[in-house]
């Protein structure tokens, strides 16, 4: 009786998971607007793992999310130095700490479309979150990020109510995938995974409601080094409330 119960469960549970990712694909297809997850870490930092983790399932498993790992430098002098940190990350959670009304920055942290944040590893307060964010967009953005074939890209965004507040485009450089092994600090002896790693992330323009073009070139795609992949993300004043984004992989990979 024990093991029948148990076959029931186990085969309600995975219809559950299946009608789960049915649920979530459909409503990608559908067009849902893109909510995006900036997780704040460090392979310095040993609660670090565990939200690199979450973030590379939910890129995995939800269309409708744009996961972008930015890495601070505060770690840095903990004994390991991680290799893709860098000021201009951590400048970024600071602003989002303040505009957040926090009192201090702290890793994991995911910030959720720039109105919420979580410990990154709390699946069920980040997944109640984005949940959050996709029934309060105002408007959708139909923004557009194309190829131009000289190694750039062309950025369309749509004319919309902005309710009088002018909006930051965010151009964001992103890598897929990376394995490091840390040999010191914290981590030591890990293997880390991290996924969509920010290489770099700058304003390349200001959106006001009117429909707005912007063509990217190749040398700030490019920059020190290739990316996979780059982000246009378009955010209220300059840390508020994310407005639309749009996300092109530069690789050829789909």
């Amino acid at each position: 009786m024990k093991i029948r119960t148990f076959y029931v469960l186990l085969c309600f549970a995975a219809v559950s998971a299946f009608a789960f990712a049915a649920a979530q694909t459909a409503r990608a297809e559908q067009g849902a607007p893109l909510v995006v997850v900036e997780l704040y870490t460090s392979q310095g930092c040993s609660s670090c793992p565990a939200a690199d983790a979450f973030l590379g399932e939910l890129i995995e498993m939800r269309d409708d999310i744009l996961g972008l790992e930015f890495h601070v430098d505060y770690w840095d002098n903990l004994g390991w130095k991680d290799r893709f940190s860098s000021v201009e990350s951590t400048n970024r959670q600071r602003a989002y700490a303040k505009s957040l009304g926090l009192t201090y920055v702290y890793t994991p942290q995911m910030v959720i479309n720039g109105t919420a944040d979580a410990v990154g590893s709390d699946k069920m307060a980040v997944i109640a979150a984005v949940e959050s964010a996709q029934k309060s967009y105002a408007v959708h953005l139909d923004i557009t990020v194309i190829a131009n074939g000289e190694g750039g890209v062309d950025i369309a965004i749509p004319g919309a109510d902005t309710g009088g507040t002018p909006a930051t485009v965010w151009l964001v450089n992103f890598d897929r995938h990376f394995i490091t092994e840390v040999n010191a600090g914290e981590n030591n002896g890990r293997k880390m995974n991290n996924n969509h790693v920010v290489r770099a992330h700058e304003a390349i323009g200001t959106w006001t409601g009117a429909a707005l073009n912007i063509t990217v070139g190749a040398d700030q795609l490019t920059g020190a080094e290739a990316s996979d992949g780059c982000a246009v993300i378009v955010q209220s004043g300059k840390y508020g409330a994310i407005i639309g984004a749009a996300s092109l992989w530069l690789d050829g990979a789909s």
